[in-house]
């Protein structure tokens, strides 16, 4: 006759095979921090800024790149006269 510890692992192994696998939703994570230093993905290659991989003892120095870069600035175009022409 089967003793009730195994006849409860039996059911305990049933119901854990049986429970329903859930997959996780994929996250979508930004390409910078709020630092403007670029993010670490799991699997993907070593970001770098400047040459220098943003990893444990270099994150410092790509920070301090992130900080002095200049904002990057749209070009813009004024069509028209000048101002100091007369005709």
């Amino acid at each position: 006759m089967w003793s009730r510890a195994a006849i409860v692992g039996a059911v305990c192994a049933a119901a854990i095979a049986a429970a329903p696998v859930s997959a996780a939703d994929p996250v979508t994570y930004p390409d910078t921090d709020a630092n403007g230093v670029p993010t670490n993905r799991s699997g993907g290659p070593v970001p770098t800024m400047n040459g220098i991989p943003c990893v444990g003892g270099h994150y410092g120095v790509c920070f301090s790149f992130a900080q002095n870069q200049p904002v990057p600035k749209k070009p813009q175009a004024i069509v028209g006269h000048s101002p100091t022409v007369t005709n």
